[in-house]
């Protein structure tokens, strides 16, 4: 199908949504603006997001169409987590998007660059006219950028956090922030000329609301203030709406509404001390001189471990990887890390690579603990890459063994057959079920050299709340999980007439930029994974 009359394109993600719960609003009538985008247009309630699914990498994802991967050698993004290390680089670089006040003032601005050169955003591939980034710090290819420094992000970090501070006014803090990002763009449609060069209303808008996690994770999904703000994210956008049509811009303009990822409750929290004890170390913290022999990037019920290796370097600041047989007898009390690991409470999941992986072919190892008798079993995934086709083939070493409980499902179950599948065939027979598209997923995820040695996961069952090894505060309310809850989010595309009104079954994140620049007309640069839904 062609569509002619698209001439502008707005992606807005609205942090941590369920598809489960926006949907249900919908219906009850609490989200009046969404419905008319998901009566007049293309919607699907199950879409898949990214591996974490937390706030990064699910925008770089969503934003340029790709996943991460090897982002130094093929077309893809490299931004594996919100937390990372960078152990290519001496002294390894430890990234925190949440930091503010380090070493680098606020780290969130090395996202642009953190991406690498192997891709492109929607801003990007548009490639000409007014494009602008409102809260969006992933803001390649625009040409305004809201907030425009960094004391003007510092002051919205600072309202954002009031929240915290003073929870009986977290609705008017948010309803403020929400209000401000909203007449911004507004505000560039009636006078550009405040916002860009040329006096052109803008063909190119990225948008982020932030203020619904903030108080997801303060009073969580199931608090009436949260339920309030997505009312109110809803009001202003109405607003938004209601303006273009005014002035004659609606009918040719797609908005599209998603979320970077979902939520869940974790069961209880729980503490890590004991396994630093158990093998002999502590965790690696550069600026406090502290040498360890482990950094765990961030942790709350999916666990990233990074460990030095022993290649006989004489560079105490270099972190080379280490091997299998390394990680089963490692540091000064010989540990078994796969062992050791499997100790701590609530770890149920484990991934981890082969030695001899290349960005071209490679076998991620699973191991799944049994719950109640203890026992492990094993599976892995194998992918190759020829040129952009990459494929993943998922395995179960044991019959009754099964980690992702594909088997079970009669739909699922034909995955396993033995062969190579696309990330839509997964899609196609695994959307319905927990830990959808994770075999090609978690592939992509340990070919980006910044991805951890090994990941544990706890399924949601204890939250740990770790970031660099350092102890954090936070409720029980988080969203890291591949569980149906935190990995399926809503996806509208509506505004124009000329949107085709249907339902999309399923879909993944990266299906809404080549959606988006298939309506303007233009072709999706090389690295998009996702494909058009028109």
């Amino acid at each position: 199908m062609e569509i002619n009359k698209i001439n502008r394109v707005i992606l807005c993600i609205i942090d941590d949504v369920r598809a489960s719960h926006f949907f249900k609003f919908i219906h009850e009538g609490h989200l009046p603006n969404f419905k008319k985008l998901m009566e007049n247009g293309i919607y699907s309630k199950t879409c898949i997001t990214d591996f974490p699914s937390v706030t990064y990498p699910t925008h770089p994802t969503i934003l340029s169409g790709t996943y991460t991967g090897d982002f130094r050698k093929e077309p893809c993004h490299g931004i594996p987590g919100y937390h990372w290390m960078d152990r290519g680089l001496v002294p390894p670089v430890l990234r925190d998007y949440g930091e503010i006040g380090s070493d680098e003032l606020i780290q969130v601005y090395n996202l642009n660059s953190d991406m690498g050169n192997n891709c492109q955003t929607l801003l990007e591939m548009i490639g000409e006219g007014n494009r602008s980034s409102i809260t969006q710090l992933i803001s390649r290819g625009a040409n305004y950028v809201y907030p425009e420094n960094k004391i003007k992000l510092g002051l919205l970090y600072e309202l954002l956090s009031l929240a915290f501070r003073k929870k009986e006014r977290a609705q008017t803090i948010m309803q403020r922030a929400n209000t401000i990002v909203i007449r911004k763009i507004i505000d560039s449609f009636k006078k550009p000329t405040r916002f860009f060069k040329k006096n052109e209303a803008p063909i190119g808008i990225n948008l982020w609301f932030m203020s619904s996690d903030v108080l997801m994770h303060v009073f969580g999904y199931d608090s009436i203030v949260y339920k309030l703000n997505l009312m109110h994210i809803d009001k202003v956008m109405g607003l938004l709406i209601d303006e273009l049509d005014k002035r004659g811009y609606l009918n040719d303009t797609a908005i599209a509404i998603t979320a970077d990822h979902g939520n869940y409750r974790a069961g209880n929290r729980a503490e890590i001390s004991q396994f630093f004890q158990n093998i002999g170390s502590e965790n690696y913290h550069k600026r406090k001189n502290i040498k360890g022999l482990v950094n765990i990037t961030e942790f709350e019920s999916v666990g990233h471990f990074h460990f030095k290796g022993n290649n006989n370097t004489t560079n105490e600041h270099a972190w080379p990887r280490p091997k299998i047989n390394e990680l089963e007898d490692y540091g000064p009390k010989h540990v078994n890390l796969i062992n050791e690991l499997f100790k701590l409470k609530g770890s149920r999941l484990m991934y981890y690579r082969d030695d001899n992986n290349t960005h071209e072919k490679g076998i991620i190892h699973l191991k799944r603990k049994e719950e109640k008798n203890g026992k492990i079993y094993s599976g892995r995934i194998e992918y190759k890459n020829l040129g952009l086709d990459f494929k993943s083939k998922y395995i179960s070493e044991e019959p009754d063994g099964d980690i992702f409980g594909f088997s079970s499902d009669e739909i699922s179950s034909k995955i396993m057959d033995g062969k190579f599948h696309s990330i839509d065939e997964y899609n196609d027979r695994t959307h319905h079920l927990d830990y959808a598209l994770y075999p090609d997923l978690i592939s992509r995820h340990f070919k980006n050299p910044r991805s951890a040695d090994i990941i544990i996961s706890t399924v949601g069952q204890y939250t740990y709340k770790i970031t660099h090894g350092k102890k954090k505060q936070g409720s029980l309310y988080t969203h890291d999980i591949g569980l149906r809850e935190s990995a399926v989010v809503p996806l509208l595309i509506g505004g124009s007439s000329e949107i085709p009104q249907k339902e999309v079954l399923h879909c993944k994140s990266t299906d809404i930029v080549p959606t988006l620049i298939k309506m303007l007309g233009k072709k999706p640069h090389e690295s998009v994974v996702g494909k058009s839904l028109i």
